[in-house]
């Protein structure tokens, strides 16, 4: 295809066809258009943006192949999985491969027969494998796509120095366009990005860093353990990510989950590498629900239907918070992000701030640090907060989707307050904790205040009328507004700044948000930020979800790369019942329907048949036209082309799926796509002169469009497997 003569309609036909999806996302059609037509792209977008479609679909529609890098290997084989499973033909390069499996990789490569090929920045650098990428029967890469481009640029919060090869993309392949795509970068580090990768006058594009099925919520970290263990009781079967600092914390609010009867695991840098990734591929394909982790999971997990994350504890910077709540609701459906915070987690956090030795390092992590806590500590909407960090201007009133919207906050002047705790730190010189502070105010009897004789100061008991968690709250407010900082000592402790004078002296006001709802904790309850779920028949729903984990099992791939939950919902709303109904709802692109429908089709007719009453829900189908249904660029993908080189040396269906630890029903899918697209397949290895002549009469009979009439017709005399390789000897192209 002439990418440069692309009209808009062809583009959009081409993602329905692949995609399922009627249009692009914002920002999407102008980094796809852009690498067609040959120029250097720039993308920040949110989590859950669309990147990745950014650079699969020019990867699908360019003569050649897609370099792309990406800094995780346990992140690769999903991607390629759901790529393959969209029908873009992709295969990865990374040291978990054999040797065997390598070589058919290359072998697939260099014949021209992958849109899209993942590496990791580190093989990219080995010396000579330059060379091997400029041996492609088509073209060399069509372009580079840098994943997670932040990495590049030591201004960011996950700088990597494999990623510094990477500067010598463009002397090694000038004519090449190269591509740079993150979600997170502040404004400097998007031009260190820039400049390090010599992109050249490339199509930018900042999307919105708005994530509007996000609902952003903090919680004081008070009975947290029954806070946590309530909020996952009221989301059964949904899949959630937990973050704690410490390898003792996660391990500890493992146990705690389990022993409350939910299905959790642990994960941290001090497990055996064999358990991190045992454990994250069952999360990945859905036999663990709550996944509790330390900061290093989740960069290399690409799972769409993350429905919550959850903060048992406060993370060093917003950007590192703001990636890590990313994680959840991918797939666009709502998801909640919950923080639970305590004032003494910022001190725990600037104990390693301070061991760092580099003097600007230091103040610059003090800075991000300090930004969390306001976010955390001042009641204001947390969508504007995030989004204003980004410099992004948010003018909405109200988000709709955080705590403080959906809640009953009152603007109210506290000066007279503030100037009680000041005074308190004043009087004691700034060298006692906010704890003893706070104790001052509320006028308690404890032995330090007694020691330090500090009952006898005219701030002692001046603030008895309220409880000690508000004068807390309060100091809290107070350092997050500038009016106190923290010392630089070993034991830090509040302090008065400049402007906390001001406010003193009542040269200057101070106000907060007061919640003025009976039961805060109930927030989660409301409705998550300002997506809607699509209304379905919840019984159907649950059995699609059942069969979709069995097809992915049998598959070896994860849940969503079979259907979202989305295009799940979709199915059980409308109650397809042909794949060209199939093909006009969300998600559901050609191959999927090609591979899928027929399974889900037969589940739906079932379900319909023993609940009739059901039939009174179904919706109405999507009112544009279903695409027509002809491939794009036919052809088998690369895992297809692994299989292939296994069959050519003999293997049975049964070897060559224990060998790659896939389903003999993929195998036989490969060999049946292989028959289809004209490859030498001797077709009696697999099936008998008996069960084809069966077959051609049974396809006679019901139609080659379903297997299952054929398959029920056909008793024990026929599998799925046989009937798709007689019926692609049937097919056979060429």
């Amino acid at each position: 295809m002439n990418s440069t003569q692309s009209p808009p309609q062809a583009l959009d036909d081409i993602l329905q066809k692949l995609y399922g999806f009627r249009e692009f996302r914002p920002h999407q059609r102008g980094l796809v258009e852009g690498l067609l037509a040959g120029k250097d792209v720039f993308g920040v977008m949110p989590t859950g943006g669309g990147k990745s479609l950014c650079y699969q679909l020019p990867a699908h529609m360019l003569e050649g192949t897609a370099v792309v890098v990406s800094p995780l290997i346990a992140l690769m084989k999903d991607q390629v999985d759901a790529a393959n499973a969209n029908g873009i033909k992709a295969a990865y390069l990374n040291s978990t491969l054999s040797h065997q499996e390598a070589a058919a990789v290359e072998s697939a490569y260099r014949a021209g027969a992958l849109d899209l090929l993942y590496l990791a920045p580190e093989r990219l650098a080995l010396p000579g494998f330059a060379d091997t990428l400029r041996q492609n029967a088509r073209k060399a890469p069509s372009f580079f796509a840098i994943d997670e481009a932040h990495c590049i640029s030591e201004w960011g919060h996950d700088f990597r120095p494999d990623y510094l090869f990477l500067s010598r993309l463009r002397e090694l392949f000038p004519n090449t366009p190269v591509g740079a795509f993150t979600a997170t970068a502040t404004e400097k580090v998007a031009e260190d990005i820039e400049k390090r990768l010599g992109l050249q006058s490339a199509v930018k594009v900042r999307a919105s860093f708005d994530r509007t099925n996000l609902f952003y919520e903090v919680r004081a970290k008070k009975d947290w353990e029954i806070q946590l263990v309530e909020f996952i009781r009221k989301r059964p079967n949904q899949n959630g990510i937990i973050y704690r600092t410490s390898r003792k914390s996660v391990e500890s609010t493992a146990e705690l989950l389990k022993a409350n009867g939910i299905n959790a695991a642990a994960y941290h840098a001090g497990m055996e590498a064999e358990d991190r990734s045992r454990i994250q591929d069952a999360f990945i394909r859905d036999d663990i629900n709550v996944m509790v982790a330390t900061v290093a999971f989740g960069m290399g997990v690409d799972k769409a239907d993350v429905r919550y994350v959850i903060h048992g504890d406060l993370p060093k910077n917003i950007e590192s918070y703001y990636q890590e709540t990313g994680r959840a609701g991918r797939d666009g459906e709502p998801s909640h992000c919950m923080l639970l915070y305590a004032p003494g987690d910022a001190v725990k956090v600037r104990r390693f701030i301070d061991d760092i030795a580099d003097q600007a390092e230091r103040q610059r992590s003090s800075d991000l640090l300090r930004a969390m806590e306001r976010f955390a500590s001042v009641p204001s909407c947390r969508r504007r907060s995030l989004l204003n960090y980004f410099n992004e201007n948010y003018q909405e009133e109200s988000c709709g989707g955080c705590d403080y919207c959906t809640g009953n906050f009152q603007r109210v002047d506290a000066t007279r307050q503030a100037q009680m705790l000041l005074s308190a730190v004043a009087r004691t010189g700034g060298k006692f904790g906010a704890i003893h502070i706070c104790d001052i105010v509320c006028g308690a009897n404890t032995a330090k205040i007694r020691q330090f004789e500090h009952n006898e100061l005219k701030t002692y008991g001046v603030g008895k009328d309220r409880p000690k968690s508000y004068w807390r709250s309060l100091l809290d407010a107070l350092m997050a507004e500038g009016k106190l900082q923290q010392s630089r000592d070993q034991f830090p402790v509040p302090q008065i700044t400049q402007a906390g004078t001001e406010v003193m002296f009542g040269r200057e006001k101070f106000h907060i948000n007061e919640d003025t709802r009976v039961e805060p904790e109930k927030v989660n309850q409301r409705r998550s930020g300002q997506a809607v779920q699509i209304e379905c028949h919840e019984g159907l729903f649950e059995l699609l979800r059942v069969l979709r984990k069995e097809v992915a099992d049998a598959a070896s791939v994860p849940p969503y790369v079979v259907f979202s939950d989305r295009s799940l919902r979709s199915i059980a709303a409308t109650m397809p019942e042909s794949e060209e109904e199939m093909l006009q709802l969300h998600g559901i692109g050609q191959n999927k329907c090609e591979k899928y429908a027929e399974t889900f089709l037969t589940a739906v007719a079932t379900y319909l048949k023993q609940h009739p009453d059901a039939v009174n829900e179904k919706q109405a189908l999507p009112s544009a036209p279903a695409p027509r249904k002809e491939t794009i660029k036919r052809g088998p993908s690369a895992t297809t082309l692994v299989t292939h080189a296994l069959v050519k040396k003999g293997h049975s269906i049964e070897d060559i799926a224990q060998q790659r630890e896939l389903a003999q029903s993929t195998i036989e899918s490969h060999i049946a796509k292989l028959i289809e697209t004209g490859e030498d397949i001797d077709v009696k290895t697999y099936v008998t002169d008996a069960q084809i002549t069966l077959c051609q009469e049974l396809f006679a009979e019901h139609g080659m469009d379903a297997l299952a009439p054929v398959i029920e017709a056909a008793g024990d005399k026929l599998g799925y497997g046989e009937a798709k390789i007689i019926r692609a000897m049937m097919q056979k192209v060429g």
